[in-house]
């Protein structure tokens, strides 16, 4: 039966980096349980993994995040990022208890496929099926603990998934985008590149799906620049929301500071950015 984790349950050894690479596969014994989600795309199976918690008694809709991309090429070829295989489950569920107790409403950690212990292949995240196993995940996540409206918020590879779900979906309260990969095709010929750093063509690109948005747009969308990215363009960013705000959808585009030396981690801010929207409700 799918319900939040328990912390003291959850292992506090890191997460591999290998598994990220080569995929995790599912089996056709896994299924729902603490922090586990199934769902099938394409006569597929996987597993989601989820970490959170709902403060007792409080029914309020949840904030749910999608974590950013954690590879990177190298010369020894694609490697997990060092601060994910510094990253353990208990790590993972402990912040998301935080969050919830601090702000006094359900939060969410969904972990994207191949990635903080879901099944599938990280590397070919923004191709289609991957925001449709997030979706089809939110969907479950949410008829099974009754919320009405889901509030998102993605940074960089997880704000592509946001800009996808909202053109998906029209039960979205807050949806926040924190240096999100929202125009890919603008962002590959920025660099010269022939397909995607994944290596696929296939990708979906939120920007050509901004009238879909307009069909039902969210109760507010936020998206958090920093000028000087050096992983997502700002100027990819920024064509994003030029054409939503071309096909009639209102966008709050707020540019400042990000941490890293690429200036690219919005993370935090884009959590906080969602809890207060919501507290103003």
């Amino acid at each position: 039966m799918i319900r939040f984790p328990i912390l003291a349950d959850l292992p506090t050894t890191p997460f591999s980096g290998p598994e990220v690479v080569r995929g995790v596969e599912s089996s056709s014994s896994d299924g729902d349980g603490p922090g586990r989600v199934r769902v099938e795309v394409d006569g597929k199976a996987d597993v989601l993994a989820f970490y959170g918690a709902a403060p007792a008694g409080v029914p309020a809709d949840p904030v749910i995040f999608l974590r950013g991309d954690v590879v990177e090429k190298r010369d020894t070829g694609i490697v997990a990022i060092e601060s994910y295989i510094a990253t353990t489950p208990y790590d993972v569920q402990a912040l998301a208890e935080q969050l919830c107790a601090g702000f006094t409403r359900p939060f969410i950690h969904l972990a994207r496929p191949g990635i903080l212990g879901s099944s599938g292949h990280h590397l070919d995240r923004r191709r289609p099926r991957e925001v449709a196993l997030v979706d089809m995940a939110l969907t479950r996540l949410k008829a099974h603990f009754g919320w009405h409206r889901l509030n998102l918020v993605g940074q960089s590879g997880g704000g592509h998934l946001v800009a996808a779900l909202i053109a998906r979906r029209a039960d979205i309260g807050c949806a926040v985008i924190a240096s999100g990969n929202t125009a890919v095709a603008q962002r590959n010929r920025e660099h010269g590149w022939t397909t995607d750093i994944t290596g696929h063509a296939d990708f979906l690109d939120p920007i050509d799906h901004v009238a879909d948005v307009a069909r039902h747009p969210p109760q507010q969308i936020i998206v958090l620049t920093d000028p000087n990215d050096r992983r997502v363009s700002a100027s990819v960013q920024t064509a994003y929301v030029e054409a939503l705000r071309r096909v009639g959808v209102a966008v709050d585009h707020r540019f400042l500071s990000a941490a890293g030396e690429l200036r690219h981690d919005l993370q935090l801010p884009g959590i906080l950015a969602a809890f207060t929207w919501l507290a103003k409700r």
